[in-house]
This record gives structure tokens, sequence and C-alpha cells, in this order.
């Protein structure tokens, strides 16, 4: 992974905020482009993209190159986190290189949504009348299970066939995980309910529309209401386990780049200990450090949110050795994280920071039966899932454009 300086995380900032196709370019390109145009920044800023995010960055340099803290937070967005965390998940390969959690031959920044646009261009000719931005929304709620926007966008013609044919080409793991999802739906049940690694539980209540009759001036109405009940089918069921991931990243991220330093050193200490305190009265204490590490145990993923609860008078109930490999793994120095879904701010000189822990809670799900966690949950039964490349998690570590 390349390092960048914080005056360079903002210089890329201010590229991005100008252009989505400097988003889309490399490192490499977005430092040159800054090269080429930091001499007339204001010039530029009717022009931007996100002109009020361009604005600050260009205060935020003003203040660098004077020598004066800003207190701007640059941002990096993951790209196409959904297609990422899927990927990880069935360890496939293909969506992955698709989506920058590993690198390609080129070592370019993908855009997932252009390439798969270019390769579905290439499969329907000039048959293909859909823009690259229709495409791009076809593309994303097909993979949370959705049937309504590719037929908006394509018909259902050949041109449609083309679409499915190009997303199980190449994205074959992913694709086939967002078709398995909708054979986990329960008829019977009310709410679809499933446990996270940090212990998170999430309950989606299952709903659907009754029509209900409206009587007003003498004529009958029939009213769609919504009700929560069981359903004999639904497409939900992705979207939800999809976002819930997404929701446990963020979480993590938060907990690994502003961890509580005193915490982590007592943490340490705890795990130094060669005479630890008696057990008793540290119930609620031990029933939670036991319920994460069990929790760990089962999906293979470590919450970072152990090291809240972990005490001489619990530390006996977990490996000491995969904690003090959680800890090693944190940045060396805390910092503050602002993060709107998939998308990370943090103060320019901890951009390294923010990419690694990215990059490592990827490689972590990679490496996890996380999958089968939540499969499992959802069946009540043991569910075995084999990765396709169940040795990826190694390449996601040095991934360069997951956030970009």
């Amino acid at each position: 992974m390349i390092q960048f300086t914080g005056k360079q995380y903002l210089a890329i900032d201010i590229a991005n905020s100008f252009s989505k196709e400097n988003e889309r370019a490399t490192w490499k390109q977005r430092l040159q482009w800054f090269e080429d145009n930091k001499h007339q920044l204001q010039l530029l800023l009717r022009d931007a993209h996100d002109p009020a995010m361009f604005y600050a960055g260009m205060k935020a340099w003003e203040a660098a190159e004077a020598g004066l803290p800003s207190g701007y937070p640059i941002s990096l967005d993951a790209t196409a986190s959904g297609m990422q965390i899927l990927s990880c998940l069935t360890g496939d390969r293909s969506t992955a290189m698709l989506c920058n959690v590993i690198a390609n031959e080129d070592g370019d920044r993908m855009d997932a949504y252009t390439t798969l646009y270019q390769l579905l261009a290439q499969e329907a000719g000039v048959k293909l009348t859909a823009s690259r931005d229709d495409v791009k929304k076809a593309i994303m709620t097909a993979f949370y299970t959705s049937e309504a926007e590719p037929k908006r966008v394509f018909g259902e013609g050949e041109q449609l066939e083309f679409f499915y044919q190009t997303l199980k080409q190449w994205c074959p793991g992913a694709w086939e995980l967002n078709e398995s999802f909708m054979s986990f739906w329960n008829p019977q049940a009310e709410s679809h309910d499933w446990i996270l690694p940090d212990n998170f539980h999430v309950k989606v209540k299952v709903v659907g529309k009754v029509n209900e009759a409206v009587f007003f001036d003498d004529g009958r109405y029939e009213v769609p209401v919504k009700v929560v009940g069981p359903q004999p089918t639904g497409r939900s069921l992705g979207a939800n386990i999809v976002h819930s991931i997404d929701g446990l990243i963020v979480r993590e991220m938060v907990r690994r780049c502003s961890f509580d330093i005193d915490r982590v050193l007592a943490v340490l200490n705890a795990l130094e200990c060669r005479d630890p305190w008696e057990h008793s009265g540290a119930k609620e204490e031990r029933a939670i450090v036991s319920k994460l590490w069990k929790l760990y145990k089962d999906s293979g993923f470590l919450s970072a949110r152990i090291l809240d609860h972990l005490t001489h008078r619990s530390v006996d109930l977990v490996d000491k050795a995969v904690i003090r490999e959680l800890i090693d793994s944190l940045p060396v120095k805390p910092f503050e994280v602002l993060t709107v879904h998939d998308c990370f701010r943090c103060l320019p000189n901890y951009g390294n920071d923010l990419r690694k822990q990215y990059a490592l809670l990827l490689s972590n799900i990679a490496r996890s039966n996380l999958l089968s966690f939540l499969m499992s949950q959802l069946a009540g039964e043991d569910v075995p899932v084999t990765k396709l490349d169940p040795d990826m998690w190694r390449d996601v570590l040095e991934a360069e454009y997951a956030l970009s």
C-alpha cells in the first residue's frame, strides 16, 4: 500500500472534490492534477463537482501552506462497498478485483460499474442502449436481489439476458450468493434475525401490503396498507445482510481508529497479570467477554469491542495471543473518524492508518467464516460455506484503492 503525507492526502481530497473523473483516477494522476492546478484553485471553484468541499479543501491547503492547522478532515470513500463485502464473504477474486479489494495486473484504480458497463457493451454490441449511469443503478440493485430496476433499464428481452450473463461471468461468487440469499427466506417468520460478531442484534420485520376498504362520499376504495406479518416470498434478505455488515465495518473502524489508549494499556496489563483477581463480583463483565469471544470463535471475526471489557477478572476467558495480535493491528496513535455509510473522514495526517484499517477489516472478513455464521443463524442449522479462494485475504491486506 502506497503511503502519502498529510499534504498529499489533502491534494488528493481537493482533486476528488473537483470531479468524478478524478475520483476514478490513480493516486499519481490525482496528485498530478493538483500540481497542475494548485495555482488556479479559486478559478476552478465554480466548475467543481462538489464546490463546498472543494472550497473547504482549498482553504485547508492555504492553511497548510502557511504552517497552520485547519482541522479539515479529508474524505475517502469505499469503491462499491456492497460488492466489496460480497467478494470477501465468498472469496471471489474476480469481483474483488473489480471493486479494488485486490489489485489488478496494471495497478489501476478500478471502477466496477464502468468496467461492467464496458463488458456488457461488448456482449450486447450495438443493441445496448442504456447509459453507464443507468447500468450502474441496475448493477447496484441487482446485487441486492432486485429485479425491478434491471427490467426498467433493459426491458425483459435480450439485453436483460446479456446483463445477467455479464454479472454471472465476471462476479461469479458474489452473484451466486446474491441468488442464494432468497432461498433463506422463511415464509413463516414475522422477522428475520441474526447477531453480528460485535454482539449487535439485527431484527428485520417482515412487512407486506394488504388492501383495506375505505368508504368516502358513497364510494368504496381499496387502499394499500403496510402490515407486519409472514410473507410467502421476499427479496430483501440479501440487502439487509450486506447492509448489516456495512454497519459492522463502520463500528469497527471507529473502535479501531478512535481507541482509548488507557483502556488498551489496561488490557495489556491484564494480559501480563500472573495473579488474576477473584472472579466474584464480575459476572456481567465476564458474561460480555465470554459472549464476544464465542462470537469470534463461531464467526472467525474478532470485534475490537472486546477491548472495552477485558480486565484481570476476565482475561482467562480468551486466547492472549489473539488479543495481542488485535492490539498490534491498531494504529500507533488513535484519531477521530467521521463516517457517513461507506465514506470515512479523518485529518490528513491519518490517511495511511485509515486505509490500512479498512483493508484489514475487509481481509478479516475474507479470512473469517462470517457468511456461514450468518446463514446458519437464518437456517437454524449449520450451513457450511466453501470460499472460491480461501487464501484471498492475504492479498486484501495490500488493497490500494479499497478506500479512494
